[in-house]
């Protein structure tokens, strides 16, 4: 599929390929020639939008969509996990904890019983297999939606696909995770950084750096 100035190019070129075939409709010899070449071209390009473009526009749409679907699927699943497992069942509306700084700000804080949230969940994770294997499976199907977007579309934007590759790999590393410290640790810090936008190098972010890639994995 065309990237987009191509297609942008190819536009121009339609417009200006109409605009020379009305120009030269009642044209002789060469003019006549040019008349027929533009025409040609534009019925070409009318077939290939048509026939070419638009299905495959709309497939990499499906999937696109279908990819960030599942990106926010996966937040909501685990963030009804951590509530679980931290002892905050009361708070209301969850989808507020899609925000980086309201995750960051209500997981940072302790719960009813003064226990740290992030820590409550850190703990549990280590003492309970099913909610470690539960997180788990949401990062593997998570991962198996930015697999199949990688290899069954040409991703136009090259820092977008390096950008989903290390992600994808950093979830194959964390699928190996057991209940153990260490293991424990390093899988907590991952989580955190995807649900609070925290990076080694920039600190804590106030937009969604994976949710920015997903909208350029087009």
């Amino acid at each position: 599929m065309l990237n987009k100035n191509m297609t942008i190019t190819l536009l121009v070129i339609t417009i200006a390929s109409f605009a020379l075939g009305l120009i030269t409709v009642d044209s002789t010899g060469h003019g006549e020639i040019a008349h027929s070449l533009s025409l040609g071209f534009v019925t070409s390009t009318f077939f290939y939008f048509l026939v070419v473009y638009l299905p495959e526009y709309n497939r990499r749409k499906m999937i696109h969509d279908a990819l960030k679907s599942q990106y926010i699927n996966f937040k909501l699943s685990c963030i009804n996990t951590f509530l679980i497992i931290s002892n905050s069942q009361e708070y209301k509306n969850r989808e507020e904890l899609l925000d980086l700084s309201e995750f960051r700000r209500y997981f940072k804080n302790n719960n009813k019983h003064g226990e740290n949230r992030w820590d409550a969940v850190a703990n549990s994770l280590e003492n309970n297999e099913f909610y470690l294997k539960e997180i788990i499976y949401n990062l593997r199907m998570l991962n198996e939606e930015i697999r199949y977007t990688r290899n069954f579309v040409n991703l136009n934007d090259p820092e977008a696909f390096d950008f989903l590759n290390r992600l994808s790999q950093a979830i194959v590393r964390m699928e190996s995770t057991e209940r153990e410290y260490d293991d424990i640790k390093s899988f907590c810090s991952f989580l955190w950084s995807i649900f609070t936008g925290w990076s080694w190098v920039e600190g804590y972010r106030e937009s969604d750096l994976i949710k920015e890639m997903l909208g350029r994995a087009k």
